[in-house]
């Protein structure tokens, strides 16, 4: 209670600090704010299409993931350097062709127009700058600024987005905001500025700016894509027409029809002529074998026959045509069938004649076996139509064979290169359909950017704005004042915790460590000084009421001693004793007073070893000894003397601080004294006496009411009448 009741006393002590300085600094910051800017505000809401609008590519769910990429791609193109760049740009040419000097329009302040047009001019190079403007197109005047554009510190157009302008810079074009709203598809932008026209045309160009940012980013990766896959399409495409092309020439050189059903009869019919071969082999051996059997039984009469030459030329002839006749029947179509016919005939016609020509031969008419020549003749000449038969067959089947050989060693090479063609065919047709596959993939994302870039649309386009916002002054206002109000009540309170004054009970107390059982006003202020004598008076009635508390016990021989105490000469000793000296003295006591500095010398020895007040001052039949020592942090007292005295005073002053040495002093006069010390504030202010001696005049109204509130009689009846009669009374 008692540190609640401290702080209230001080924030009433450094009231006027705390009112004047805080409305100083408020007006202060009301004249400062006085012609603080305008802000015009515009917004655009942005509808973006990522989350709910139709995609061709499909989709088995939402990804979020990649949602929220394309959304914060979006704001990050809308706030890049690029696009904000070519804002600046175009709204310097759009300003700079439409505004007027005189008079503000839909594009700008005349104001606005006026700087930047006098900065332009003024440049070194306003000639050429002014002759960048085309009055009649603002995509000529920024291509104009684009080419004259260079970046150096001196270039005006590359100096005018990388400078500190406030309109056209990147650091003003960074403050425009862009949110997304939730988690919907719409983005909100909010751009303010001083100038209406300026802040309206900056969302207008941001917004056409952007799309074509978005599309150009976008569109340029797909249309790279595109074109790679499209060239790769041409060159692989001419690589499969010329593989497929040299298979056909290829084909046709060889004569290739079908290779593999060719190769597949090929083998077929081998298997046959192998077949055959081994038939017409055991067919010829067989009957060679039995002709060379038959020969050998006929004797001398075969050897006629065979010298014969028109047997000869017959079986010649046979042989021919049983040639001709197998050969037919192997290979020949059936259109062969008249030919067949006639070499038949032809060959009963030559059987005929040799039978006739080996009949003549014959001499005997039976073997030396006793077989019938006869019919051994019939035998051997049926077996050499065989033989013939065979040997025929068997030169007709190994010189197909050897054709058939042939053939092999002409489609091996050829069936391994068509192989190898057809494998390159095979794998640039496949990487064509992969090309393919891709470009058509590239070409349908394509057509699905086009359709996102188709549902950016500006929802709510921006508005001219009319009127500005608030400025925010009054917040400024009232954040100044509560700022100054709480640094001056800082400001006071770290010197109140810093400072070492004594000042009144409470700080005197933590800082001594010490109990405070009294106060002694001082020079009351100029409105009070009337009652300067009537606060003393009441003050060392006080003082004397404290002391008499005290004089419990008196030893016999011996009055009551009070000993007034300080560490510093001036801190009211002999000011206090002596106005409690007159005031017993008026009460009929009887009293003396003793002084350092007159009535005993503080140098003797005496003194210096006094184990009592009589070793140095003698009674003299007195109730009350008053005894005022000198200054402890010169001299030094006895410390039995502390002990016989009833009370202990120590006198400071309070509106000195407390040092140091005091400190020393105090805690040296605690230690020879057995007997407690207690201070008593001197030339305190009027509210620290009060916190002792209770309410001093004057006893107005508002005195009363101020007195009871730093008392925290928050709820204590004031009643003007009885204050009235008490200063009346007084």
């Amino acid at each position: 209670m008692d540190y609640i009741l401290y702080f209230c006393r001080f924030l009433y002590r450094i009231r006027w600090w705390l009112l004047i300085g805080t409305c100083i600094i408020t007006l202060a910051v009301i004249y400062a704010t006085m012609n603080m800017g305008r802000s015009y505000k515009v917004t655009a809401t942005v509808y973006t299409g990522i989350i709910s609008g139709y995609s061709i590519e499909g989709s088995n769910g939402m990804d979020w993931a990649a949602t929220n990429n394309a959304i914060d791609n979006l704001i990050n193109i809308m706030k890049s350097e690029s696009t904000l760049k070519r804002v600046s740009y175009k709204l310097y040419a759009r300003n700079m062709i439409n505004g007027n000097p005189e008079k503000d329009n839909h594009y700008l302040a005349a104001s606005s127009f006026r700087e930047i047009y006098n900065r332009t001019k003024n440049n070194r190079d306003g000639k050429a700058l002014l002759a960048l403007i085309d009055k009649n197109s603002e995509e000529e005047t920024v291509n104009n600024m684009l080419k004259y554009e260079q970046p150096v510190p001196d270039n005006f157009i590359y100096g005018l987005f990388y400078w500190n302008h406030w309109h056209y810079s990147y650091g003003a074009l960074k403050n425009i905001k862009i949110n997304r709203k939730g988690n919907s598809d719409l983005l909100e932008v909010n751009y303010s500025s001083n100038d209406p026209g300026i802040a309206f045309n900056t969302i207008e160009i941001l917004m056409e700016e952007f799309v074509n940012e978005y599309r150009a980013i976008r569109y340029g990766e797909t249309d790279k894509v595109i074109e790679y896959f499209k060239g790769e399409l041409g060159r692989i495409g001419n690589e499969l027409r010329s593989a497929e092309d040299s298979l056909t020439a290829y084909n046709i050189e060889k004569r290739i029809i079908n290779y593999y059903d060719e190769t597949k009869e090929i083998a077929s019919i081998n298997a046959t002529y192998e077949l055959q071969e081994q038939n017409a082999l055991m067919a010829y051996n067989g009957a060679r074998s039995l002709l060379e059997e038959l020969e050998r039984q006929m004797d001398i009469n075969i050897g006629n026959l065979k010298t014969n030459s028109q047997f000869i030329t017959i079986l010649n002839s046979v042989s021919y045509l049983t040639s001709k006749i197998s050969e037919i029947e192997s290979f020949s179509s059936s259109t062969e069938t008249e030919q067949l016919e006639d070499y038949k005939n032809k060959l009963e016609k030559s059987k005929k004649e040799l039978t006739d020509i080996s009949d003549k031969y014959l001499e005997n008419q039976y073997t030396k076996e006793g077989l019938l020549k006869t019919s051994i003749i019939e035998q051997w000449l049926e077996q050499l139509l065989v033989f013939e038969k065979a040997k025929s067959d068997l030169q007709i089947i190994q010189k197909s064979r050897q054709d058939m050989n042939e053939r092999y060693v002409f489609f091996a090479p050829v069936g391994s290169t068509i192989k190898r063609k057809e494998r390159q065919i095979d794998f640039t047709e496949r990487n064509y359909l992969s090309v393919l596959t891709s470009y058509n993939a590239a070409l349908m994302r394509k057509k699905n950017l086009e359709m996102t870039s188709a549902t950016l649309k500006v929802l709510n386009p921006p508005a001219f704005p009319i009127s500005p916002e608030p400025t925010g002054r009054k917040r400024i206002v009232i954040i100044a004042f509560v700022a100054a109000f709480l640094f001056i009540l800082g400001f006071f309170l770290l010197i109140e915790i810093l400072d070492h004054t004594l000042r009144d009970r409470i700080r005197a107390e933590r800082i001594t460590g010490k109990k405070v059982i009294g106060a002694f006003p001082g020079r009351a202020r100029l409105k009070y000084r009337k009652y300067n004598d009537t606060y003393k008076s009441i003050a060392t009635k006080f003082l004397s009421n404290i002391v008499l508390g005290f004089f419990t016990e008196k030893k016999k021989g011996n009055p009551y001693i009070v000993n007034f105490l300080s560490t510093e000469p001036g801190d009211g000793k002999s000011y206090l004793s002596t106005h409690l000296e007159e005031y017993w003295n008026n009460l009929g006591m009887k009293v003396r007073r003793i002084s350092w500095d007159k009535d005993f010398d503080v140098n003797n020895p005496k003194y210096l070893l006094a184990q009592s007040i009589n070793d140095f001052s003698q009674p003299k039949n007195e109730d009350i000894l008053i005894v005022e020592y000198p200054n402890l942090k010169d001299y030094s007292i006895p410390g039995k003397l502390l002990n016989e005295a009833n009370l202990n005073l120590f006198v400071v002053r309070a509106d000195r601080a407390w040092k140091g040495a005091d400190k020393l002093v105090m805690e040296k006069v605690s230690q020879q004294s057995e007997a407690d010390i207690y201070f008593y504030l001197n030339k305190t202010s009027l509210e620290a006496t009060e916190s002792f001696t209770g309410m001093l005049p004057p006893h107005t109204y508002l005195r009363k009411l101020g007195y009871r509130l730093s008392q925290l009689g928050l709820t204590e009846h004031l009643d003007k009448d009885t204050v009235n009669l008490r200063e009346e009374h007084e």
